[in-house]
């Protein structure tokens, strides 16, 4: 089956790397029609789309893997997240009062000095929560990620991503933990894994462009995982919110005449909680099925 969206890996298991790679067309296209986004923010959303899709291929239980970056500058957030099951969202936005906007392809002007990138594993299963907090380095979501890889885990690590307009694609090249690994061989992987062109990136699939690129080397091939655009917010995590404001600020929004409208920053959704809806959280009961605002 041919997908418009999936990822597609390589094991390299007597060198002890993988290579994976990426497609996305319809989610950019979903996550991009959720939010106003100029040409040049839509490709810095898109790569941050593309790499933690990438990273979502090391996930071996059920759970989601964020990337999101925090900063005093006019960049105020960027977050995207995949789950094993590969769904995909992503978000930006923008604070015009912290100062001119850079060009999103210098990401640390954007975001400013002193800003934070942050990995987070978050299982779905019961397991413990992960995440990884640095300073960030580099002026794009891939080179942030790979000096993260490289300085705090000690697993080198390359992307090559390509966008073009509404849809991208990319590969990352990645040791595996805990396996030695010949500098030679690694060095001669990366030097065939940086001949990709472009083009090539955008306009093959993953299998055909792999086989090209390490053709004569030693690999598994895995099969195709699908992605999609998922958003799992809900009512039921909406109200989980607002119970989380506390008691006073739940009174508050009681007593105002108009119902209290929470929308979702990655699709949209909006989530409506009138007075008896607001009064049911504060005694602890679940409130009516309300309406739900597209």
């Amino acid at each position: 089956m041919v997908y418009k969206d999936y990822l597609q890996g390589i094991l390299f298991e007597e060198i002890g790397a993988r290579c994976v790679f990426v497609r996305l067309e319809r989610v950019v296209e979903e996550v991009l029609a959720r939010g106003d986004y100029a040409s040049d923010e839509a490709r810095l959303l898109g790569e941050a789309l593309l790499v933690v899709a990438l990273m979502s291929s090391g996930l071996k239980f059920s759970g989601r893997i964020s990337l999101q970056l925090r900063g005093p500058g006019p960049l105020k957030l960027l977050l995207a997240d995949c789950s094993d099951a590969g769904g995909l969202r992503g978000m930006l936005s923008w604070d015009e009062d912290r100062g001119e906007r850079p060009p999103p392809d210098q990401l640390r002007a954007c975001a400013g000095a002193g800003s934070i990138l942050t990995l987070t594993v978050d299982p779905t299963d019961g397991g413990q929560r992960w995440q990884g907090i640095v300073p960030l380095e580099g002026d794009s979501p891939a080179e942030a990620v790979a000096a993260y890889f490289e300085r705090s885990e000690q697993l080198p690590t390359r992307f090559h991503l390509a966008m073009s307009k509404s849809r991208g694609a990319g590969l990352m090249l990645q040791r595996m933990p805990d396996r030695p690994t010949d500098g030679e061989d690694w060095n001669r992987l990366q030097q065939l894994f940086a001949t990709a062109s472009r083009d090539e990136i955008l306009d093959l699939d993953g299998e055909t462009l792999m086989r090209r690129l390490f053709h004569e080397e030693s690999r598994r091939l895995f099969p195709p995982r699908e992605l999609a655009f998922h958003c799992p917010c809900s009512r039921d995590r909406v109200s989980e919110v607002l119970v989380s404001l506390g008691e006073e600020e739940l009174r508050q929004m009681a007593a105002e005449p108009e119902p209290t409208e929470v929308r979702c920053q990655f699709c949209n959704q909006r989530y409506r909680f009138d007075r008896l809806d607001l009064t049911a959280l504060l005694h602890g009961e679940a409130p009516q099925i309300g309406p739900t605002v597209h």
